[in-house]
């Protein structure tokens, strides 16, 4: 199996469970991140899922047509927060389908691919982060795939 297959593998896994995923938990907050100490509910997890997937995978798309670097500025952190926050006027089944198409864009993306171009470098800039330099193998594994694994498991919804 390649490792695109892989990845393939991992985010269809990471849609079937999201699709699946019961609604409770909107408006719980959950444990406190051990790196900000923000504590998010299930409407704040769907929210940022929600938002990361198409800016993450059109990053990732810009790199595969040339571009060098990644990443957000202060600008794209800010319309980050504001994903999270606006989570509870957007509403469960609204989020939930755009979590599904930012999937599907993703596969589309990762169906287009070959094993050679996760090796491409690129430099990513997340704002009040250093640059990172990496291949865009990590970009991808860190950004996206393993991101929404990590948010299936905050959900308590991974291997269920």
């Amino acid at each position: 199996m390649s490792e695109i297959d892989g990845l393939r593998e991992r985010v269809d896994a990471a849609r079937r469970a999201y699709a699946a995923s019961p609604v409770r938990g909107w408006g719980e907050l959950g444990p406190a991140d051990e790196r900000t100490g923000e504590r998010w509910d299930r409407g704040n997890v769907l929210g940022h899922v929600a938002e990361i997937l198409p800016y993450w995978t059109g990053q990732a798309r810009a790199v595969l047509d040339g571009a060098a670097i990644m990443g957000r500025d202060d600008a794209g952190s800010q319309a980050r927060r504001a994903a999270i926050d606006s989570a509870h006027e957007a509403g469960e089944a609204p989020l939930l389908g755009r979590i599904d198409a930012g999937l599907a864009e993703l596969l589309a993306l990762l169906a287009g691919m070959r094993d050679e171009d996760l090796a491409r470098p690129v430099t990513v800039r997340i704002a009040g982060a250093e640059e990172r330099g990496w291949d865009l193998a990590r970009a991808i594994e860190a950004l996206l795939v393993g991101h929404l694994e990590q948010h299936l498991d905050q959900l308590g919804e991974r291997d269920r």
